[in-house]
């Protein structure tokens, strides 16, 4: 009994320097990471004209026309780079499907049957578009070398667009095209800022998922006010808008540091 009671002792004394050691490990910390995410974009009001005349026939007719940014789907791609445990610096491009879903309706009844064609042609076609964000900034992570790591960061960058956020137009029954505003800037570059909050999971060594909420701030044209013959570019202003979005993605992890032992 002593020879095997100083058996387990001695086993204990011998295991007890390997378990501390083991328990003031630490984790890998990934430093270079390249991140793929697909996002939904949530839509947002644009802008509203409640009294717009439509020169279609004698008189001519009033309609109320609204626009508003479309709930789409997005992708982004991203990099950053960690030269510590906590700040890092991010670039990244995200690709937005920011179409435009337009609605029209009569104010009084409609005096030429054109007029209301060209209104349920608006009411029944969505505009599609999309528009690229190039940013960078800084991200800021704790616990970096923990299961689950929480991060924030912000960037600032450009908005590319390829649709105009004025141009309005209908179509008759018999095709003809009737254009109600006009814009001869179709394509757009503003100003675009981005913030988000979220965290990574570790999957493996060299992966890990990612979720993240941001808050895309961007400039956008919006008409202020109706116009006194159909055809001219309306009276506009930029605005920043907040289409937040919610991505999911993978993280790459291209360079890590191991963790030590103390």
């Amino acid at each position: 009994m002593r020879i095997r009671g100083a058996t387990v002792v001695a086993a204990l004394l011998v295991a007890m320097p390997a378990m501390s050691a083991a328990a003031q490990a630490t984790g890998d910390r990934a430093r270079l990471v390249f991140n793929v995410s697909g996002a939904l974009v949530d839509g947002r009001g644009l802008w509203a004209v409640p009294r717009q005349s439509i020169g279609v026939g004698t008189p001519p007719d009033t309609l109320a026309l609204e626009r508003g940014i479309k709930s789409d789907f997005g992708v982004g791609f991203s990099g950053a780079y960690f030269p510590g445990e906590h700040l890092g610096f991010t670039a990244d491009a995200f690709l937005l499907g920011v179409g435009y879903s337009d609605t029209c309706r009569p104010v009084r009844p409609i005096a030429d049957p054109r007029n209301r064609e060209v209104c349920d042609f608006i009411d029944a076609n969505d505009r599609p578009a999309s528009a690229v964000t190039l940013n960078v900034g800084v991200v800021y992570r704790v616990a970096s070398r923990e299961f689950i790591s929480p991060f924030a960061r912000a960037s600032a960058g450009l908005l590319f667009s390829n649709q105009s956020p004025l141009a309005l137009d209908g179509r008759t029954n018999s095709g003809e095209a009737i254009a109600i505003y006009t814009d001869p800037n179709q394509s757009r570059v503003a100003p675009g800022f981005a913030l988000g909050l979220g965290t990574t999971v570790v999957l493996g060594k060299a992966y890990h998922l990612r979720w993240e909420v941001r808050d895309n701030i961007v400039r956008v044209d919006r008409v202020t006010g109706a116009t006194e013959f159909n055809g001219a570019r309306p009276p506009h202003e930029g605005v920043f808008k907040h289409l937040i979005s919610v991505m999911v993605g993978l993280d790459v992890i291209l360079e890590r540091q191991r963790g030590r032992r103390y």
